[in-house]
């Protein structure tokens, strides 16, 4: 055999391939150039997470401190909503002190009963602004929602069922009852009365 025919084997190593063998290896520098842009993504949603968090936390304490605010100013309101109401029965007790003093030394009775009686119609006033007002109850039939009887009492001039007198005044705000009426009712004409007044329809 001639050393040509050795040179042209089909199983000796080409000439080209280590060259082959050495374009292949830089492959992997493309994996490790990726793996810093990760880890710049991650850290920039880790920034992103932390940001929103701190803004939630932010928004909560100031919803927090409105509630408190909110809940302190209905405290201050609930405290001093009776104020100008306060203030305007000041009004009727100065003059109740005023009345006392002069009836001290007043030798005229009627002038003390006037005194009253001016310092009883402002205090109804007061009143009446507020909405507050005395329910009428004598001569009216009775109900149960406004009158609260404390007895019955025999009547020939009001039919049973009928308020007669009033042992102390209702009140209504608006239209609810803040008291209602003590009353008493008429329950008819007594028993001899009824009695008599067919035999006297009968002799006219």
């Amino acid at each position: 055999m001639s050393t040509s025919d050795e040179i042209t084997r089909p199983d000796a190593p080409a000439a080209n391939e280590p060259a082959q063998a050495a374009t292949a290896e830089p492959a992997p520098a493309s994996a490790a150039t990726g793996a810093p842009a990760a880890e710049e993504e991650l850290a920039a949603l880790r920034r992103e997470v932390a940001e929103l968090r701190d803004r939630n936390l932010r928004l909560l304490a100031e919803l927090q401190n409105q509630q408190k605010r909110a809940q302190r100013e209905k405290l201050e309101a609930l405290r001093f909503a009776e104020a100008d109401f306060a203030r305007e029965l000041l009004v009727v007790l100065d003059d109740l002190c005023r009345t006392q003093e002069a009836a001290r030394s007043a030798t005229d009775v009627q002038s003390v009963a006037d005194g009253v009686r001016i310092i009883l119609e402002h205090f109804l006033k007061v009143l009446e602004q507020r909405q507050i007002r005395p329910i009428e109850a004598v001569g009216k039939p009775f109900n149960p929602a406004f009158h609260e009887a404390l007895l019955q009492q025999p009547s020939t001039d009001h039919p049973a069922g009928t308020v007669i007198q009033e042992v102390a005044r209702g009140y209504l705000m608006h239209e609810r009852v803040l008291r209602p009426a003590r009353v008493v009712v008429s329950s008819g004409p007594p028993p001899a009365a009824a009695e008599s007044k067919p035999a006297a329809e009968e002799v006219k």
